[in-house]
């Protein structure tokens, strides 16, 4: 059986068409791209610049450092920050990493199991397993991972107070920072310790990348987490069970990840030279929009692109992005996601929603389109 993007909480997205020109909220004027191929081409070629402050969320102002020089630089600055961060996540680094996050997932549901039902499974697995993996990669005191949730939060909420966003932002490199001068000092097999090892960069551009990874790795991670889960809540005729190696996992994950987008802020470049994108005129200076979960519906692309159906074969999408910004991240994110949908169907193979399906809330006043909350019970 198949399902529409009807059922709760999943609404449609807007339908892949031509490059329109668009005026946003605060009055700019962008051109929105929503076609496959038109956005893997802003994504992917130079003629559309990442550079400049995210369109996304606030940041300090002008004059002051903020958080993403990965995401909005272009090369050659952004391959010299990417190399280092390369080498953590290759695939064969990544898989490394599968016991650990088994050890995490397994953690969770035994606290799970011994509450009791229901539970919120945002608070209870889709937040602190993605924060103890990114935590101890980086070998971040436990006892500071909740002010760094906090804030993730506040940086990547909608929230239009610059002021509260200067100083999230400046405590959060002030913190990595105080970090990265102690382990030059003292390394050790962190993944901070790794890049003052293995790059040029100073205290602050680690730093920066660090906090990038907390709000990247983390809050993009929870909230897809959430949403894989619930879309198979949603759906009755969804596995009760997953092995490790079972060949269902991989597209199972990536139909979550194609069908619930969670980037719904748009995924914002500069043209730097006039160029013809589809059918629009482009000129130097314009702003683009690239909608990821438009893209990623694109019924030229895949047939019954409006439906969700974990037994679709894959195709490559643009859940993780495309070009030089592909995130660094991906290989991890998909490792425990399949780690955290096996494990669950496998310890409870009973789960299902404890609240009916038309309660659960995606939150829309995000850069990331996590659910507010997902009660479950077995």
């Amino acid at each position: 059986m198949r399902h529409g993007d009807a059922d709760p909480p999943f609404p449609a997205v807007a339908v892949a068409g031509p490059v329109t020109r668009v005026r946003l909220a605060n009055g700019e004027q962008v051109w929105l791209v929503t076609r496959y191929d038109d956005v893997r081409t802003v994504l992917g070629d130079p003629v559309f610049s990442a550079a400049g402050d995210p369109m996304h969320r606030a940041t300090p102002g002008a004059d002051a450092p903020f958080i993403g020089r990965l995401p909005h630089t272009d090369p050659p600055d952004h391959s010299r920050y990417r190399r280092p961060l390369g080498r953590a996540f290759t695939p064969r680094r990544v898989a490394a990493w599968q016991p650990a996050i088994a050890r995490a997932v397994d953690d969770r549901l035994d606290a799970m199991a011994d509450l009791g039902p229901p539970v919120d499974l945002i608070e209870s697995l889709a937040v602190p397993v993605p924060l103890s993996i990114i935590g101890t990669m980086m070998d971040l005191p436990g006892q500071d991972w909740p002010a760094l949730r906090k804030a993730a939060t506040d940086l990547l909420s909608d929230s239009p107070d610059r002021a509260h966003a200067a100083a999230t932002n400046d405590w959060l490199l002030g913190y990595l920072r105080t970090l990265v001068t102690e382990r030059r000092i003292k390394r050790g097999s962190d993944l901070l310790s790794e890049l003052i090892e293995h790059s040029d960069l100073g205290d602050t551009e680690i730093a920066d990348l660090g906090a990038t990874l907390v709000l990247g790795g983390f809050d993009s991670l929870a909230a897809s987490i959430g949403t894989a889960v619930a879309l198979l809540l949603c759906h009755p005729d969804r596995p009760r069970t997953l092995a490790a190696e079972d060949e269902r996992l991989d597209p199972l994950v990536e139909e979550a990840l194609r069908f619930t987008t969670i980037v719904q802020r748009g995924v914002d470049r500069t043209a730097v030279a006039d160029c013809r994108l589809g059918d629009a005129d482009i000129r130097a200076g314009d702003r683009v929009v690239a909608d990821l979960p438009a893209a990623n519906r694109d019924r030229e692309r895949w047939a019954g692109a409006d439906t969700y159906d974990p037994t679709r074969p894959a195709l490559t999408n643009l859940a993780f992005g495309h070009g030089p910004h592909l995130c660094v991240g991906m290989h991890l994110a998909r490792l425990e996601l399949r780690v955290v949908l096996e494990r669950l169907l496998t310890r409870f193979p009973a789960l299902k929603l404890a609240v009916p399906a038309d309660r659960l809330v995606l939150c829309r006043d995000r850069t990331f389109a996590g659910l507010k909350e997902l009660p479950v019970a077995w």
